[in-house]
């Protein structure tokens, strides 16, 4: 097998998990890490997805040794009197990699354990070694200025690698070298956080859960950590910049959260055992994450509002996803062209993933808070939102949607509305009588209403005269191995990648376009492949890409309300 020299910078998370991979994958592997360990981080609160990556990497023993606090759910006071309702992360552990929880950690201690980890198993780690300088413009290699000791009397160094990963968060050098970063004008937040000493303030299904809480000016995070410590953010619009600077930081971040009273509630008499600390214009992406010898990963290529704790479990599925990518250039290099395209596509999709999510979830809250310059800012009301205009979940919306949505700006909002109302808690106020047993009669009326609308479908349309098996890549969950897969697609281009089938699925949805076929006799056929327990799933995803679209025996369309999709929860792990 070919080894691949691979430099990683940043040893955060997603460094500490790019270099684990590559490692697992058989290359040769050194970090660069500017600052020196342990070292302050917020980002505390994790999703399920982190912990089975960790997991096939062989960290599970280590992380329960550290009894961090188990995160059952995340928990929303999400627009004003609203009840509240509980985004839970029960499924069923289809596999010993598929988690029904994640963590919440004290970030300087996880990220300690991670490179010590990284260390141990002999990667070559470089503590107060900074990356200067990144020249990738050769063909087949890439070289690194390295600066050796910390401050500006560190002496410099060159080394070549054959790729490069940049995990090297905000600050990364290489995305500042190339140019390739793009503020969102969505998202023009800053956040304010401190530290209180409070127990968690609740039992039963909400011992672990992570809060977040609407107000006026914005919406405040409160996470559990061990030893009875709450983190407490207030993320708000930019323009409070200036009454930062007139009051300071403190005063500036009491007064705000005083505003906030249901986070109040929840804090107690509790007093602050930290310094108040503010990360400013934290939503960017990136025009491309990848090319030639690089990839950037995790904050080093895009980040955006943290209200789903989707930081970390960014970073780690990037990572995982860029050792793959480089292992299978270096096997095959021919297929370079072709990995980079999945590479930066699948990126762009989980994290637009994320960020339509946000948007509907503010848009949902802008409607019931009062009309403040946050919330006013954060409503998605046309069709012709300049601030949204290369963001290409918003293209579909602006296009009339997939052929099975409406595509209206109120059914964008609603699918928000939906997810809320099969979370919604049976009382308003918050209570250690919550269950998550409670949440089930709305599960079922969901699943039932969503399968009464498919089984109306009598006559199913394929998009365009042929159906197509197109190459596309998966990670194989195991191996980490990057492998050559076949998804259906049309000859316009439109595909469905989520799961990849075979000539026998493609010859089932050919027939779609010769006759009349129901949705009932669809699902019996693909049953009848091994396809049983996606085979819904799979139509669902047809429909939702514009490949499919269903009509009832009067020849009216069917209208499945599109689902807002969460990378990271339950059984199906983009990695």
């Amino acid at each position: 097998m070919n080894r691949a020299k691979v430099a990683v910078i940043g040893a955060g998370p997603g460094g500490c998990v790019a270099a684990l991979s590559l490692q697992k994958l058989g290359h040769d592997v050194e970090v660069f890490e500017k600052g020196r360990f342990p070292r302050y981080r917020v980002g505390e609160s994790f999703l399920p997805g982190t912990l089975s990556i960790l997991n096939r990497l062989g960290l599970q023993e280590k992380i329960d040794e550290r009894n961090f606090v188990k995160k059952p759910s995340a928990t929303f006071l999400w627009g004003q009197d609203q009840a509240p309702w509980t985004f839970s992360f029960a499924t069923a552990r289809t596999a010993p990699w598929i988690f029904d929880h994640a963590i919440q950690v004290k970030r300087e201690e996880f990220d300690q354990l991670l490179l010590d980890e990284v260390r141990e198993r002999g990667v070559s780690v470089h503590e107060g070694t900074a990356v200067a300088k990144v020249d990738v413009s050769a063909a087949d290699r890439v070289t690194l200025t390295i600066r050796d000791g910390e401050g500006e009397g560190g002496g410099t160094r060159t080394a070549e690698y054959d790729f490069v990963i940049d995990a090297g968060g905000a600050g990364s050098p290489l995305a500042r070298q190339l140019g390739v970063r793009r503020y969102d004008e969505f998202y023009k937040n800053f956040a304010v956080w401190n530290y209180f000493k409070r127990k968690d303030p609740f039992e039963g299904g909400l011992k672990g859960t992570t809060y977040s809480i609407t107000f006026e000016d914005g919406w405040v995070w409160v996470i559990p950590l061990k030893d009875d410590v709450l983190s407490v953010g207030i993320v708000v619009d930019r323009s409070k910049a200036a009454e930062v600077k007139e009051l300071g930081p403190d005063a500036f971040y009491r007064q705000t959260l005083a505003k906030a009273t249901r986070a109040v509630a929840l804090l107690g008499d509790a007093e602050t055992i930290d310094e108040t600390r503010i990360v400013h214009d934290w939503s960017y992406d990136s025009e491309h994450v990848s090319a030639g010898r690089y990839f950037l990963v995790g904050d080093a290529a895009c980040f955006t509002d943290p209200l789903f704790s989707q930081g970390v479990h960014l970073a780690t599925q990037s990572a995982v996803s860029a050792a793959s990518a480089i292992d299978r250039i270096t096997g095959d290099p021919e297929e370079a062209e072709a990995v980079h395209a999945w590479y930066n596509r699948s990126y762009r999709e989980t994290y637009e993933q994320y960020h339509e999510f946000l948007a509907s979830f503010y848009t949902f809250a802008s409607y019931t808070e009062p009309e403040s310059e946050f919330w006013l800012k954060r409503r998605i009301t046309e069709s012709d939102d300049e601030r949204l205009s290369r963001k290409k979940w918003f293209e579909r919306l602006v296009e009339g949607g997939a052929a099975n949505s409406t595509g209206s700006v109120a059914d964008f909002r609603d699918r928000a509305a939906t997810m809320i109302a099969i979370g919604r808690h049976q009382r308003n106020e918050l209570s250690s009588e919550f269950s998550d047993d409670e949440l089930n009669p709305a599960r079922v009326q969901w699943i039932g209403a969503l399968t009464k609308q498919l089984n109306r479908i009598t006559r199913l349309a394929w998009t365009g005269e042929e159906v197509l098996l197109k190459p596309y890549y998966k990670v194989e969950p195991h191996s980490f191995r990057l492998e050559r897969k076949e998804v259906l697609a049309n000859e316009d281009g439109l595909d469905m990648i989520k799961f990849p089938l075979e000539e026998v699925h493609r010859e089932i949805f050919q027939l779609v376009t010769k006759e009349t076929v129901g949705y009932k006799s669809l699902i019996k056929q693909l049953n009848d492949t091994g396809k049983q327990e996606i085979s819904s799933q799979i139509v669902i995803r047809l429909m939702e890409a514009g490949l499919l679209t269903g009509y009832d025996k009067n020849d009216e369309r069917v209208v499945v309300q599109d689902r807002l999709r969460f990378d990271g929860v339950g059984v199906e792990y983009e990695v």
